[in-house]
């Protein structure tokens, strides 16, 4: 049952449901009708669909709406401030399939989480997301010094981009694009990976705390007439990092935060900041995903809170429905830490990287409970790999109206399946194709 590319229900969820006095039964779609077209209403029937007290996603938004939800979820207004810029290919940016617009930021300059807060109150949550990383992390990391004990030695007054810094032997050297200057002779400098060879580990790692750097002219490309001398102020001399968080779940308790994230990388992990029993390192994942790296990703993530105190929250990741792990729970409260998680966050890297370094975002579907409908191309739910998620408009037990989204899928020729996922994360294994003349009406 928990393959790579299977919508996996956690085992620790069938005791949820059986202690709940509930059994789990799959969807069964009976018919799907209505005009096969962009924004037209689409009716499925069927059953075990299981009642949703609210049809509507808590959320929805798509670029080429603009910067605002979508008035098609519950939340037209985002629930904080909004970070990233509409762009289009008039800008060169890169857009998904079937899309004329994007959202995208430059971690280089910004460090915040793409989009905005998304505040929620429920036990249950489901996130549906199309994104695109327009960077290498292996290559793409900020490089940092931190210094202290600024001296002049030239006529300069002020450590500025384009300045190259060196080791007193000169065999370390870089070029800064970013100073961030602090008080009392103390700063931050960030490098380029175009220029020298601050960025090579195996190089820079000989450096160390109060070692000794120089700070020359862009010009003065011999290393020549230092303009000032500083200390290393950071343990290992020259830092690298690229720290990008995918996605981010938090709940506040007094002034403190706590929360759970994802990481993806050759040391990535899902961590529980304040709760966790042990970080959960890629490593042990069941299947170890990738960073989008210059390719557009469907991801999902599906969330159940915890028991303070207890290990039995329920977290689930897939990527382009290549599922990371099944049987795994989490510590999402302690008594320490009591209060439930209530706002969402999309990807966000801390402490910088290279110069456009962009992330790009094209949709967000958001809800409370685990319902929702999602077309492929694939006749299998087993075999789906970049499912577009469907916009409810009413939803029961035996009746589900949508609003029909095609997304990348916009292709007349192409044939497609409907699947249903119903309150419990079960869903129908083979998909009802489209009312289209060349299809049948139902999968054999």
């Amino acid at each position: 049952m928990f393959g790579k590319r299977v919508s996996a229900v956690y085992l620790g969820m069938f005791a949820y449901l059986l202690g709940a006095g509930c059994v789990a039964a799959t969807p069964e779609i009976a018919t799907v009708t209505g005009t096969f077209s962009d924004g037209q209403t689409i009716t499925i029937t069927g059953k075990n669909f299981t009642a949703k007290a609210n049809a509507k996603p808590l959320l929805y938004w798509f670029a080429d709406g603009g910067t605002a939800p979508s008035a098609l979820g519950r939340k037209t207004a985002w629930d904080g401030p909004f970070s990233g810029e509409l762009v289009d290919k008039s800008v060169g940016a890169i857009l998904a399939p079937g899309s004329g617009k994007a959202v995208r930021q430059d971690y280089s300059v910004a460090s915040g989480a793409m989009l905005a807060r998304v505040s929620f109150s429920s036990d249950d949550l489901y996130v549906w997301r199309k994104r695109y990383d327009d960077f290498d992390r292996s290559k793409d990391y900020a490089i940092r010094t931190r210094y202290t004990g600024l001296k002049q030695l030239g006529s300069a007054t002020v450590v500025k981009e384009g300045m190259i810094v060196s080791s007193l032997d000169k065999l370390v050297f870089g070029k800064i694009i970013k100073s961030e200057p602090g008080v009392n002779g103390a700063g931050t400098a960030y490098y380029t990976n175009a220029f020298g060879n601050i960025g090579d580990n195996a190089i820079a790692g000989k450096l160390a705390l109060n070692d000794k750097i120089n700070f020359y002219d862009a010009n003065d490309t011999l290393m020549l007439t230092p303009l000032f001398q500083a200390s290393l102020a950071e343990g290992s001399g020259v830092y690298n990092t690229f720290n990008h968080k995918i996605i981010r779940i938090w709940g506040s308790y007094g002034k403190s935060l706590n929360n759970t994230y994802v990481s993806l990388d050759k040391d990535g992990a899902v961590v529980n900041e304040n709760t966790q029993v042990g970080t959960f390192w890629r490593g042990g994942w069941d299947n170890p995903i990738d960073s989008a790296t210059e390719r557009w990703v469907v991801e999902e993530f599906q969330y159940r809170a915890g028991t303070v105190d207890v290990a039995d929250g329920i977290f689930l990741y897939w990527q382009d429905r290549v599922q990371a792990w099944s049987n795994h729970t989490f510590r999402f409260t302690t008594s320490t830490w009591p209060t439930k998680y209530s706002d969402l966050y999309q990807t966000q890297v801390s402490n910088g990287a290279q110069p456009l370094s962009y992330e790009y975002f094209d949709s967000l579907y958001v809800d409370d409970t685990w319902h929702r409908v999602l077309i492929c191309s694939e006749s299998t739910w087993k075999s789906c790999v970049q499912p577009e998620i469907q916009i409810p408009a009413s939803w029961t037990d035996t009746q589900i109206k949508i609003n029909l989204r095609l997304g990348s899928l916009k292709d007349p020729a192409r044939r497609y399946y409907f699947y249903v996922v119903n309150g419990n994360g079960e869903v129908n294994a083979s998909g009802p194709i489209n009312p289209c003349p060349l299809c049948p009406a139902k999968v054999k």
